[in-house]
């Protein structure tokens, strides 16, 4: 053999010390024997093996690749001069470069002992080596669209490796490429398969699905080895059982790539795989989470709160820390843990933002400050804030504002609206889905698919595009718009959500016997018999306790009265228990909410009005007949007093002196 093969005479060339450091740059585990001639066969053959070939390639430089495909396209040999004419190179800087290619095996050089000048040594690639590369390109991204069909073509039923067919349990009796194929890519056979992978393997293979059923090899090398798993025995296993295709194209570099068979992301689809779970990590208690109408409600409740106790900030110009913890308390919980990385965000970070939206918030000084028609927007239908603030998220990427950094969403930034558009259609489609389908998806279509995309960009449009899905599912359970089946996370839309994006009824009527009041004020809700929106006025005009497949709320004077200020009507709480309750309600309860909810002990503190005095109170009705009804008086105090609004005094200046009245202006 050593007469025929040129690889194997250049090996056999080599000490043994330097056939290490070729299997070192071949990323081969080290040298099995210890005779040099048994290592020199066993280089040679794991050269010939695909997986460490491509190991190689991939680790070339843009310029190296350049010389080699120079060299595969004009079979196999060129001299130095041609070579440094093709990449436009200097030929001392060009033979540098192939000195490394020689280190790596890939090319041999004969030396023209007839000439001075070096340019006429040839350069030859190895014949056994050439004929394994491919130099396809990857045009119409055709190279992430595998399927088995592709993978067998042109192959008998002998090239199949008998770990597939003991992977799919293929039966005894297939006697054609076709007839296999047809059974390889059944249900019934991807479901023997992935059972019999390892943990690691089906961990690997939902890594893959994840990034769009096409990972960069790097982050599957990566991935493996940071699971204390051996990169060289998990993906060649995955080749033989057909779960993977081992892929490499030109793209200025080799680039490798690990791709799942369209015919297994499509089962996938159908079957998620889900992640094995780590021994030792505390797994959620299985549960159904929906946070229906309590975002918006939060909404209101932080208004009421900066209302009544006022927000400062920091001199780093964020809102203070304790701020955070005490506004927290107050505000209902939503489960915003559907990412566990986020689960840590306290709702004003969220909330604020939006108030700002809404033109509602601002910042005077160092304090956060609420401006606007409040009034007007607390006694909106909670509906209607929900479309507004929805309406208003949407269009946020839109707008071309700064604002201050706490009425920015840092810590979850407001979604793409056509990202959570598609989210929305997937969900609708498939009626209940994975949250890995969606990820794989998105990512397909819309990076791997995408006109111009550049495989050297993905890890960094990937990156990108996985926070911008997180975004839009992350607000979509946040708006009450999705439920969340923990701890495996799938996702529906919630009647909230049928409601919003299908225009669906919701069901308006408790059921008699919905609620249970007992003689202690606490008040026992059943969700399957309440509606949507009656638990939503149980949570606005009483505190909440405890949910454990049914509600525990507590009626307290302090919680009642807080939601009259939240803009909500008593007697429709009232008939709201009174519909809902089986027994009648007892008159000490009724006393008891007439009282709470009569005159309310309200402290008004303006600080934006302007104090306009007259001695004469003619004077002042004057003045009023003109003023009056043209949102510059915001409160008559007595017969020669009113408030006026501060940024409308020049306006009653103006006023005052067409009317030849004498101005005395103290500021």
């Amino acid at each position: 053999m050593s007469g025929e093969s040129v690889l194997l005479q250049e090996l056999e060339k080599l000490e043994l010390n330097d056939l290490k450091k070729t299997a070192s740059l071949w990323n081969i585990p080290k040298l099995p024997f210890k005779e040099k001639n048994k290592n020199v066969k066993f280089l040679y053959d794991s050269f010939l093996d695909e997986f460490y070939l491509k190991g190689v390639l991939e680790k070339l430089t843009v310029l190296q690749v350049n010389i080699y495909t120079s060299i595969l396209k004009n079979k196999n040999v060129l001299t130095l001069g041609e070579i440094s004419r093709k990449v436009n190179i200097p030929p001392i800087n060009v033979e540098m470069e192939l000195n490394l290619l020689r280190k790596y095996q890939l090319v041999y050089q004969r030396k023209n002992r007839e000439r001075l000048t070096n340019n006429l040594d040839k350069y030859h690639a190895f014949d056994e080596l050439a004929d394994l590369v491919s130099l396809d390109q990857n045009l119409k991204g055709d190279k992430y669209k595998v399927s088995v069909e592709k993978l067998l073509d042109r192959k008998k039923l002998t090239d199949i490796s008998n770990e597939w067919k003991k992977a799919v349990k293929a039966p005894a009796k297939i006697d054609s490429i076709r007839k296999f194929i047809t059974h390889a890519t059944s249900d019934e056979a991807y479901e023997a398969a992935i059972v019999s992978l390892s943990e690691l393997e089906r961990d690997t293979v939902v890594r893959i699905y994840l990034s769009g059923g096409a990972a960069d090899a790097d982050d599957i090398r990566s991935f493996i080895v940071m699971s204390r798993g051996k990169y060289e025995t998990i993906i060649p296993s995955l080749v033989e059982k057909g779960m993977i295709a081992d892929v490499c194209f030109v793209e200025e570099k080799f680039v490798r790539i690990f791709a799942l068979p369209e015919e297994l992301l499509k089962y996938i689809q159908n079957n998620p795989i889900l992640p094995s779970v780590k021994k030792g990590t505390r797994q959620r208690q299985e549960k159904l989470a929906t946070n229906e109408l309590d975002f918006f409600l939060n909404t209101k409740k932080l208004l009421s709160y900066i209302s009544r106790k006022g927000l400062v900030l920091a001199k780093s110009g964020k809102v203070k820390q304790a701020d955070h913890k005490r506004t927290e308390q107050e505000l209902l919980n939503p489960d915003i843990s559907i990412f566990p990385e986020k689960s840590q965000i306290y709702q004003m970070e969220l909330i604020l933002p939006i108030l700002k939206l809404l033109n509602l918030a601002d910042i005077k000084g160092e304090n956060i400050i609420l401006r606007g028609d409040l009034d007007g927007f607390l006694s909106k239908d909670i509906f209607e804030i929900m479309k507004l603030v929805i309406h208003e998220v949407n269009e946020a990427r839109m707008k071309r504002v700064n604002p201050p950094e706490v009425f920015q969403p840092t810590e979850m930034p407001f979604y793409d609206k056509m990202i959570l558009d598609k989210c929305v259609n997937l969900i609708i489609k498939s009626k209940r889905i994975h949250l890995s389908v969606i990820f794989s998806n998105i990512i397909r279509e819309h990076l791997i698919f995408s006109p111009g995309f550049r495989t050297k960009n993905f890890q960094t449009d990937l990156a990108d595009l996985r926070k911008e899905i997180m975004s839009a599912i992350f607000y979509l359970h946040l708006f009450g718009l999705l439920e969340v089946e923990y701890p495996n996370r799938f996702l529906t839309l919630s009647k909230l959500g049928e409601y919003f994006f299908q225009t669906g009824e919701l069901a308006g009527v408790t059921e008699k016997g919905g609620i249970t009041i007992n003689p202690d004020f606490s008040v026992i809700a059943f969700p399957e018999k309440v509606s949507i929106y009656g638990i939503h006025l149980l949570k606005a005009f009483t505190e909440l306790k405890d949910y454990d497949r049914v509600y525990t709320f507590v009626l307290t004077k302090e919680a009642y009265q807080l939601g009259i200020l939240l803009g909500y009507k008593t007697n429709e709480f009232v008939d709201f228990l009174k519909a809902s309750s089986k027994a009648e309600l007892a008159q000490n309860l009724l006393f008891l909410l007439e009282d709470w909810g009569g005159n309310l002990p309200v402290v008004e503190v303006a600080e934006d009005c302007v104090l306009v005095r007259t001695k004469d109170q003619n004077v002042m009705e004057l003045l009023l007949g003109q003023i009056k009804g043209k949102k510059i008086v915001l409160d008559e105090i007595g017969p020669t007093a009113v408030l006026v609004d501060k940024t409308r005094v020049q306006d009653v200046i103006t006023v005052a002196e067409k009317l030849n009245l004498i101005i005395n202006l103290t500021r």
